[in-house]
């Protein structure tokens, strides 16, 4: 966990690569109307991707409050 830390930038980077992807993929199934939706039978791969595109997002947000702690911690003890 703590080789997260040491590079920022590139958990980041890969965080925003995932969330771009999965919110692609949300897209899926998800062209027509809303009976056409449901006749379609890919609509659960457009689901699966925005629940991953949120919990990406999640999982942004807490990587960012970590390290905003960790730099307060590093500072007190400095």
């Amino acid at each position: 966990m703590s080789r997260l830390f040491e590079r920022p930038k590139v958990t980041f980077t890969v965080l925003v690569v995932l969330m771009v992807g999965l919110f692609a993929l949300s897209a899926v199934g998800n062209n027509g109307t809303d009976a056409e939706n449901a006749a379609s039978g890919v609509t659960w791969i457009g689901n699966i991707g925005w629940a991953g595109f949120l919990l990406s997002v999640l999982a942004t947000i807490l990587f960012a409050v970590a390290l905003a702690v960790r730099a307060i911690r590093a500072r007190r003890v400095a």
